[in-house]
């Protein structure tokens, strides 16, 4: 299967390495310049039966322009979430027989993507690899084991079958969704709890560091998750959903807390993150939630508290004193 992958970021990168070191032959489309030709990955790699911690050097192969005749079999959109109409609209030409994976976030639904492609030449999956850059400009990821797939009415069978193989034989399992679009607004709303937090108080490190901060995050997280189920997603089919209603907030408090500070993941987290290098697109997930509970008049006092704050983020930070 000849692969191309939208998008040099995290996702794209990580992702593109590792299905290439499985022999997939796989070419990266760029929209920038001067990118560098190098991608140097410092891994935690959680794959079983992979080197946990290694550096590796991935040298892409990248073009600026795609055709017809470059016969790619499949188009990964690995892009911000608000950029993926437009990487289909820019590169469906160029593969007008391939098969489409959106491998990002999703607020707005499928009417969009509907319009541009038929179901049976789509896919919709979610990655978890998670890192950015450090000051030295490493890349310093997260390889987690799973990725997530599912398929909606209308999905090829067949072609869902192939790509979830294809990430098999990179080493991956595959997380199934019964429901993925529902999934990826429950996953929003949580990211646009904890990630809208963590802009308010200044950065990820900071927002551990109040017991205020992380009460006020997990009640901004449970009305984020209200607008999900104002839209009517039954949030008890979701696992996580489940968890930030039930965890009494001192232990979710807790339990952010020792991750962020204590384990591998999460002093990676605060080393380099995707968070720290892309500010608008962490502000995005907050006002695409707040926005929506607005319309649908649900009440999110603790939510909409981080406005002010976030709209002026990195420009002004904040700290709260201990308490």
């Amino acid at each position: 299967m000849k692969v191309l992958i939208v998008g040099r970021g995290v996702v794209g990168t990580i992702h593109g390495w590792a299905l290439s070191k499985a022999g997939i032959d796989v070419t990266h489309v760029v929209r920038k310049d001067n990118l560098p030709s190098a991608a140097t990955l410092d891994l935690l790699d959680l794959r079983p039966g992979y080197p946990k911690n290694t550096r590796a050097t991935y040298l892409p192969k990248t073009v600026r322009q795609i055709g017809p005749a470059d016969a790619f079999d499949l188009v990964i959109i690995a892009t911000k979430h608000y950029q993926a109409a437009e990487a289909i609209r820019q590169y469906l030409p160029g593969a007008p027989r391939a098969t489409f994976l959106l491998f990002t976030a999703n607020w707005e639904g499928t009417a969009e993507i509907d319009r541009l492609l038929p179901r049976s030449s789509l896919l919709w999956g979610y990655a978890s690899a998670s890192g950015g850059p450090d000051d030295r400009g490493t890349l310093v990821v997260t390889v987690n084991p799973s990725v997530r797939f599912g398929m909606l009415e209308g999905s090829d069978p067949e072609k869902f079958n192939a790509v979830g193989k294809l990430f098999e034989r990179a080493g991956f399992t595959l997380d199934i969704k019964a429901n993925i679009v529902e999934w990826l607004w429950v996953h929003h709303a949580i990211n646009a709890g904890g990630i809208g937090t963590a802009l308010w108080a200044g950065g990820i490190a900071e927002a551990t560091r109040s017991f205020k901060t992380l009460r006020l995050g997990t009640w901004a997280t449970r009305e984020a998750l209200d607008v999900v189920a104002a839209r009517g997603v039954y949030l008890e089919h979701y696992p996580d959903a489940k968890s930030v209603f039930n965890t009494p907030i001192w232990l979710a408090g807790v339990a952010i807390t020792y991750f962020v500070r204590f384990t591998g993941k999460g002093r990676r987290l605060l080393g380099a993150s995707h968070f720290a290098n892309s500010p608008d697109e962490m502000k995005r997930y907050y006002f695409d939630v707040l926005n929506t509970g607005e319309k649908l008049g649900v009440a999110m006092p603790h939510l909409s508290a981080l406005r002010e704050r976030i709209e002026c983020y990195p420009a002004v930070t904040t700290h709260l004193s201990k308490s």
